[in-house]
């Protein structure tokens, strides 16, 4: 079972290959406020955004109940794209805002992780000797660096699912 690494002690598979998690703080609460970066196409939907020009977007969650913060995922971190590429830059906190809706403040978080399969991985990054100049990679980098993500979100006052919150490909 894959699980990434920044997300080790907070995501919790609910599948057999760990590709769909739920995120539970290390307190044990399933209440989080969310704050992030994006472009959002409709109310509820962020997409990536030009950030200091490149490309940005990123979700992080705080418990509700003992204030710890997590970084759920940045495009410049987690993607193929942003971070191989070099396309995306990491969002300062201080850009990031509150996703609040009208009925809710607070979260329950889904994650869906879509990775390279190992020989992929491995032939295209691993192995690539022109990413090996700069990055370093190993096979223990596959759970960080991924081809999709989603996250959805579910409203703890209103109990209503907000499916793709994010839903962006990444490689």
């Amino acid at each position: 079972m894959i699980k990434p690494r920044h997300l080790e002690k907070i995501y919790y598979p609910t599948d057999d290959e760990g590709i769909e998690g739920e995120i539970v703080c290390e307190c044990g609460s399933r209440a989080f406020k969310i704050r992030c970066f994006g472009e959002f196409y409709d109310k509820n939907k962020m997409a990536i955004n030009e950030y200091e020009n490149k490309y940005g977007q990123a979700v992080r969650a705080v418990c509700a109940n003992c204030g710890t913060d997590y970084l759920l995922y940045d495009f410049a971190l987690h993607g193929y794209d942003g971070l191989i590429c070099e396309e995306g830059i990491a969002v300062s906190d201080e850009v990031l805002e509150d996703f609040i809706t009208e009925t809710d403040n607070l979260f329950e978080i889904k994650i869906f992780l879509e990775y390279d399969d190992e020989n992929q991985f491995l032939e295209e990054v691993v192995n690539d000797e022109y990413l090996q100049k700069d990055f370093k990679f190993t096979m223990a980098d596959r759970a960080s660096i991924w081809s999709w993500v989603v996250i959805e979100l579910k409203g703890i006052q209103s109990g209503i699912v907000y499916k793709d919150f994010v839903n962006q490909e990444l490689a």
